[in-house]
C-alpha cells in the first residue's frame, strides 16, 4: 500500500498479530516482592511517557527513554511510522508536535499487561485511547496499543523500545491531501532518523 491510499485501509479484527507487531505470550508470574514491585514500576513508565507527553514537560518525557531508545509506530499494519531511533531524536519528533496541537491530548493506558521479565528486562502492553479536548467537547482521536520493552538502569527502569499500533490515522487530512512537511511531521515515510542518515 502507498501512503496515498489511506481511503483502501481495511480495519482486519487482531490485525498487530497478523501482521506480526504483536506476539501475545504467556505472562510471567513475578518472583517475591521486588518481582511484583517490578510489575509495577512497569507499568508506570508508560504511564508517566503519557503524562509527561500531554503535560508537555520535555526532561520528564526524555526521561522515560534509554539512549539508545527505538519509537516506531503503525496504522493498522499497513502504514508505517518511524522508526525514530535515539532519545534526542524521538524527543525532538515528539515535541515538534506540540506547536501544532491546539487541543489538549490524554492518552489513556487500559488493560497493561506484563508479557515478559526479567532482572533487567521486560515487556509491556497496553491498549491506549487518545482523547483529544478543545475546551468545548470530547473526542477520541484514535485507539490501539503500545508494545513497550524496558531496560532497567540501577532502580530505574527505561523504555528502549516502543511500539505503537493505531486502529485508525491520528492526522488531520487524508495521506493523499497531506504536504511533504506534514508527512514528515507525522513520521510517515522516514526511513531513518539515526545521526548521520536524511
Amino acid at each position: 500500500m502507498t501512503t496515498a491510499d489511506q481511503n483502501a485501509i481495511d480495519p482486519i479484527p487482531g490485525w498487530a498479530h497478523r501482521s506480526g507487531l504483536l506476539s501475545l505470550g504467556e505472562g510471567v508470574c513475578p518472583e517475591g516482592s521486588e518481582g511484583v514491585a517490578g510489575h509495577s514500576f512497569l507499568s508506570e513508565r508508560i504511564k508517566r511517557y503519557c503524562w509527561a507527553y500531554d503535560e508537555r514537560q520535555i526532561e520528564r518525557l526524555a526521561a522515560c527513554f534509554t539512549d539508545d531508545a527505538v519509537w516506531e509506530g503503525d496504522v493498522l499494519g499497513q502504514i508505517k511510522i518511524g522508526p525514530f531511533t535515539g532519545r534526542s531524536a524521538i524527543i525532538k519528533w515528539l515535541s515538534e508536535f506540540w506547536p501544532h496541537q491546539h487541543d489538549q491530548r490524554r492518552h489513556m493506558i487500559l488493560n497493561t499487561i506484563v508479557d515478559t521479565q526479567t532482572a533487567d528486562s521486560a515487556t509491556t502492553m497496553s491498549y491506549l485511547l487518545l482523547m483529544s479536548a478543545d475546551g468545548k467537547t470530547v473526542k477520541l482521536a484514535t485507539s490501539g496499543f503500545y508494545r513497550v520493552q524496558l531496560r532497567r538502569d540501577g532502580d530505574i527502569w527505561q523504555i528502549a523500545r516502543l511500539t505503537a499500533g493505531f486502529d485508525a490515522p491520528f492526522w488531520p487530512v487524508e495521506l493523499s491531501r497531506m504536504s511533504a512537511s506534514g508527512r514528515a511531521r507525522h513520521g510517515i515515510d522516514v526511513k531513518a532518523t539515526a545521526p548521520g542518515h536524511q
